[in-house]
This record gives C-alpha cells, sequence and structure tokens, in this order.
C-alpha cells in the first residue's frame, strides 16, 4: 500500500513545525512501527539537522544529495539524480535506529527556487506553468519512494511558496501547527481559504485537514480559550493533544551524537510525543476534507 503524504504547513513562522514533524515522525516509527520519510522543503533546514545532525546533513550536502541540487539539475538542462538516491535512511539519534529516513534540503533551496522561477519567466512561461512543472516534477520524484514507506512527512517552509503549493497539491492531509492565540487563528483562517482554493483547483478538494495546538501553556487563559475555539470551530479536525510550550521539547530538537532512548529524549513530553502518534494514526483516514 503506498504512502500516505502529509504535508506539516502554517503561513507562520515559529509556530514548532519541524519540531513536530521531526518529533512526530519519531514516536511513528518508534512506537507504532511504521516507515516514515522526512521530506524538508524548507530552505532553513531546521528538519533536516533535527533528524540527521549537523554531521550527517553536512555530508549529504556535499555529497549533492539534497533538493536544491535535484531541482538545479532541471534549471540547468542537466539529468537529475534520481530522486531516490537523495534519502538517508535511518537518521534520527534515537537507540534502536527507528525506521525515520530523510530527504534533506539546504539553505541555497531558496536561491534555486528564485532562480528557477527567473529562467521560466525568461523563456515565456507563466506561473501558473512554472507550478505545474513543479509539482510533475515533485510528484514523479514522489512516486519513486511511495510504495518504500507508510507515511512521508513534509516539512514545508512557512507561507505560500510554488514548492509548498505543490506539497499541498500532493498531499494526502495536511496538518497544521499553530499556536492557540488571536492572531494565529485568523491566519489559520486565511490559510484555509487559499488552501481550500489550491486544492479545489488542482484536485478537486482531495486533501484532509488537521490541526495541531503547539507551544501550548495551559496557565495562559488566552491559550486556552483559543484552543477551545479551534476545537468548537474544527470539530475531530482538532488534535485532543496539545503540545506545551516546555523545555524538553526544546532539548529534544538539538541533536545528541550519543544515542538516547525516547524517554531520555523528551524527558516529560515523552507521554505527550507518543499520544500525538496515538491520535495521529486515529486521525489520518479520518480528517474531514477541507
Amino acid at each position: 500500500m503506498p504512502a500516505r503524504l502529509v504535508s506539516v504547513i502554517n503561513m507562520k513562522g515559529g509556530v514548532g513545525k519541524s519540531t513536530t514533524t521531526v518529533s512526530l515522525a519519531e514516536t511513528l516509527a518508534l512506537h507504532q512501527r511504521r516507515r516514515v520519510l522526512v521530506i524538508d522543503l524548507d530552505p532553513q533546514t531546521n528538519a533536516s539537522i533535527m533528524a540527521a545532525g549537523p554531521e550527517k546533513w553536512n555530508a549529504l550536502r556535499e555529497a549533492e544529495r539534497t533538493l536544491d541540487f535535484y531541482f538545479e539539475s532541471y534549471i540547468v538542462q542537466q539529468k537529475p539524480k534520481p530522486f531516490k538516491s537523495l534519502v538517508e535512511t535511518r537518521v534520527s539519534d534515537l537507540k534502536g535506529k527507528p525506521d525515520v529516513s530523510l530527504c534533506a534540503a539546504a539553505p541555497e533551496f531558496r536561491i534555486v527556487e528564485r532562480d528557477m522561477i527567473e529562467s521560466f519567466v525568461k523563456r515565456g512561461f507563466q506561473i501558473d506553468q512554472i507550478q505545474k512543472w513543479i509539482c510533475e516534477r515533485f510528484a514523479n520524484g514522489l512516486k519513486t519512494v511511495i510504495n518504500d514507506y507508510d507515511y512521508i512527512l513534509i516539512d514545508c517552509p512557512p507561507g505560500i511558496s510554488l514548492f509548498a503549493e505543490a506539497a499541498l497539491i500532493a498531499a494526502d492531509a495536511i496538518l497544521v501547527p499553530t499556536i492557540p492565540d488571536y492572531v494565529s487563528r485568523l491566519g489559520l483562517i486565511t490559510f484555509r481559504k487559499r488552501a481550500l482554493r489550491l486544492i479545489n483547483e488542482r484536485r478537486g478538494g482531495a486533501s484532509q485537514l488537521m490541526v495541531l495546538a503547539t507551544k501550548y501553556d495551559e496557565t495562559f487563559s488566552l491559550h486556552r480559550s483559543e484552543a477551545q475555539l479551534l476545537k468548537d470551530n474544527l470539530g475531530e479536525a482538532m488534535f485532543d493533544v496539545r503540545i506545551p510550550q516546555h523545555v524538553d521539547i526544546a532539548k529534544a530538537a538539538e541533536w545528541s551524537e550519543t544515542p538516547r532512548t525516547f524517554d531520555q529524549k523528551y524527558g516529560a513530553m515523552a507521554p505527550t510525543i507518543a499520544k500525538l502518534g496515538e491520535e495521529f494514526m486515529s486521525k489520518v483516514d479520518l480528517a474531514p476534507a477541507l
């Protein structure tokens, strides 16, 4: 059975998107025994470094096994490396090396997107044609790995870039981590409208939406009320699990050269991250359409 593609996205930065992607991948692999591929589309490369560590990430970059090289090959009209060759298996600093793989990003990815748009515009392409081209190349790459995994988690950049749109269009489900405050809730409404239009235009509204409260502070009345409003508005699409603002979440994002157990890595937050994986499994095929 082919993998379920889940794009992790938010128009805002700083919501814990990359941390959510990697921690979800690790708990799915370890506790649910699922094969998980993380695809990092964010030039900030946080998910890549969290998942593989700085040394391995740098080795991937030097070996030209990052997404910027893959797409740049098309721009300069060279045959790219097979998409599958970008995948680094058995990343993660957890003991036992759970089945988490990575397709890494590099900071140059941002430049590649700009150069790609410039190159195609000079050749007379419209933005819609460029978007279609990116979607096709991305989809063709995904086809070569989709049967190797149970879940493919795509860590998208903040905002709506052409690559983020391609990830949205390809996704079976969309996971939106969001801080439960008033401004973020308004941003989520705007994002839903944008995503809805994209999905309807490109693939008939087939994707599903899930929303996760992150950096949650139970002692903050605004967080409590906004999280409840999200739950009231979104119903089953809203996770019951809330990811707290907690030092152990921040520590877990730091790579350890010494392998550690799940409990050692996530500390007091280990039960919460495990519950995230359980609830994700229960929702991923049931989340309501956008």
